[in-house]
């Protein structure tokens, strides 16, 4: 085959092609792909190439639950459309929630423990909308800071 046509089809499947303007986040990712996280930008620039959804809008799509970061394939986890929620936690089950590697670096359990405590109290003094992120990086515990 053709590299030249291999290449334009591959840019007419992923949406980069302009096919994807005007679409929503979810419509994106369910035509585009899943787009991996692992708390990086990522998401927002798989939105941002193939429809011009910017930062506000992405994250307005994710607290509607349009869109959401999800554990999931090979234990990493992706922005994922509101209808593949259930399959994609599904993939990721059996790579998280292992303490063996931690323990194998010296993470005790009251360790973690602790550390999840200060989690749930943080997501419980969490604000909702695009200032969130603000929000939750104030209410974090100085030791986690």
């Amino acid at each position: 085959m053709d590299t030249a046509k291999l290449r334009a089809w591959w840019w007419q499947r992923q949406g980069l092609d302009g096919s994807l303007a005007g679409r929503t986040a979810g419509d994106v990712l369910e035509r585009a792909g899943w787009s991996r996280s692992v708390g990086g930008v990522g998401p927002y620039l798989t939105l941002f190439s193939r429809a011009g959804i910017g930062r506000v809008a992405a994250e307005q799509a994710a607290a509607s639950l349009e869109i959401h970061e999800l554990p999931s394939a090979r234990g990493c986890t992706y922005v994922v459309p509101a209808a593949d929620f259930a399959l994609a936690l599904k993939v990721g089950q059996g790579f998280g929630g292992d303490m063996n590697t931690a323990r194998k670096l010296g993470v005790t359990d009251k360790e973690v423990d602790r550390l999840c405590g200060k989690v749930v109290s943080a997501l419980a003094k969490e604000t909702r909308g695009p200032s969130a992120w603000t929000a939750r990086r104030a209410a974090r515990p100085r030791s986690l800071r």
